[in-house]
């Protein structure tokens, strides 16, 4: 028999890789490559200044406080499941206090919110490996998301799929309302980012179980790069909008996570 040839493929799980081996004739479908961006805090700035159907930033923050001079803002973050870039050059979580800080806002009227969704939350040290060191430096409160804890819960309405939505009373409690996060494919909602970080990332366990059960996930519609139709897009989005939303702000990367793109701006229309 002749000895089969062999290649070797690297699987790279970001922290952590390993290799395979693989018949020599085997067949490899890479993902198209996206050019990472040259000036990437310029690029986030400027979307920040020209947002998608909704007003910059700093007029978004300014209208808030001259309702409300004591306005809470929430800013809500992924955890670390979740290579969203929050420090670095290209963190896009330090533009943004600084941004809302120049409208006037005081960093002890913001918080930052960790949508875990299910998982555990984050501990202090994960948090200083996970955050820019500026953000510590402003001394801002950052919270975590218990999804079982029914004090910090609220609810908000009725979910179409039966059972009461209950979000993050931080969330819902805040005047200024931002969500951050990462747009890549996802086997069931299409696509992350968006609605995502309030639906599963804010809400309760009983009602990420409604959205996660059979009958939803039964659909041939409920699967990766899929929206128009999606019943998980679909009860997503209509959870997120009853939660309410100021702006978005959401990244793509590439395969070295780095920034390919920054679009930020109403909930539906700039993650579209």
């Amino acid at each position: 028999m002749d000895k089969v040839k062999l290649k070797e493929v690297l699987f790279d799980f970001g922290r952590k890789s390993f290799p395979v081996r693989l018949p020599d004739h085997t067949d490899i479908y890479p993902m198209g490559k996206a050019s990472p961006l040259s000036n990437s805090r310029e690029k986030i700035c400027s979307a920040l200044d020209n947002p998608t159907d909704c007003p910059p930033l700093k007029e978004l923050v300014k209208q808030k406080l001259l309702h409300n001079p004591q306005a809470k803002a929430v800013v809500v973050i992924s955890d670390s499941t979740r290579p969203v870039p929050y420090t670095g050059d290209s963190g896009i979580l330090v533009p943004i206090i600084e941004e809302m800080i120049r409208a006037g806002i005081k960093p002890s009227q913001i918080r930052l919110l960790i949508a875990t969704g299910t998982h555990r939350p984050l501990n202090s040290e994960e948090l200083r490996e996970f955050l820019d060191p500026k953000i510590f430096s402003w001394g801002l409160r950052i919270i975590n998301h218990i999804c079982a804890k029914s004090k910090e819960l609220i609810c908000v309405g009725r979910t179409e799929l039966g059972g009461e939505i209950l979000i993050n009373r931080y969330y819902m409690e805040s005047d200024i309302k931002l969500l951050t996060g990462l747009v890549e494919s996802h086997f069931m909602a299409g696509v992350s980012g968006g609605r995502k970080s309030i639906c599963p990332g804010l809400l309760s366990e009983k009602s990420t179980h409604i959205l996660h059960s059979g009958p939803i996930l039964s659909s041939e519609k409920a699967r990766d790069l899929v929206l128009q139709g999606n019943p998980v897009h679909e009860e997503t989005l209509r959870v997120a909008k009853m939660a309410g939303c100021d702006m978005i702000v959401n990244v793509t990367l590439d395969s070295n996570y780095r920034i390919t793109g920054v679009f930020a701006g109403d909930m539906k229309e700039a993650h579209l």
